[in-house]
């Protein structure tokens, strides 16, 4: 069997002519000979099993009724700032109960062609987390665009956890993707997985509302999800 060494801190080239090389970067194979010696990428490992990706989740779904809070927060954002909004998502493993609460965030309007409009980006703060639960992830809305964990999500989504993309917010119902950040990586799931059905908008509490600024600017950014 071809050896296999760790490049930690103390690593010491080893006399092996042959042998694998674990990295951060990455696995390597090293190949030393009287005419040359090579380090290559290698794909797989002799003697090891094959493991692909996975994720099991370890909590139910998020209950109808706290997601028809989320929806009632994100449904009065589109109608009062046609804005995105966002909250957070915790979660109880002694009890299995789930809480949501939407942190101060910050809109953003500029003006183009006679009329205020909303910028595609909020700015939000952090916010305490509940006694006896764990920040299991947020959600945020896309307005009046669809879903999709955008190349902004991808760059911002460096927090493990439940992902919630909520879009199409002038539409009768609003649609939804899930997703699950994990060691770097996203999982992508389908909303049965993770979310129970919701119907209906709850008003937002107004507390939460008042979390929410608007800050007025002369020019666009032009940053849309």
């Amino acid at each position: 069997m071809i050896p296999r060494f760790f490049k930690t801190g103390d690593f010491v080239e080893p006399p092996a002519p042959l042998y694998y090389l674990v990295a951060s970067s990455g696995a390597f194979l090293v190949k030393k000979t009287e005419l040359f010696t090579s380090i290559t990428d290698t794909p797989l490992i002799a003697g090891l099993m094959e493991q692909k990706p996975s994720l099991a989740l370890h909590f139910g779904k998020i209950p109808s009724g706290v997601m028809e809070r989320i929806y009632g927060f994100f449904d009065w954002a589109w109608r009062e700032w046609e804005s995105e909004a966002i909250v957070f998502l915790y979660y109880a493993p002694a009890t299995g109960t789930f809480e949501v609460e939407a942190p101060p965030q910050t809109l953003f309007r500029y003006r183009s062609l006679g009329r205020w409009r909303t910028e595609g980006r909020v700015a939000y703060e952090t916010a305490p987390r509940p006694n006896g639960y764990v920040k299991l992830g947020d959600a945020h809305s896309h307005g009046g665009l669809p879903p999709f964990f955008s190349a902004a999500d991808d760059r911002d989504d460096c927090e493990e956890g439940l992902k919630i993309v909520m879009g199409n917010m002038d539409q009768q119902h609003p649609d939804i993707e899930v997703s699950f950040v994990a060691g770097g990586s996203r999982f992508a799931l389908e909303a049965a997985e993770a979310v129970e059905d919701f119907r209906v908008p709850l008003p937002p509490p107004k507390e939460w509302i008042r979390r929410v600024s608007c800050r007025y600017e002369t020019e666009s950014y032009g940053l849309q999800r």
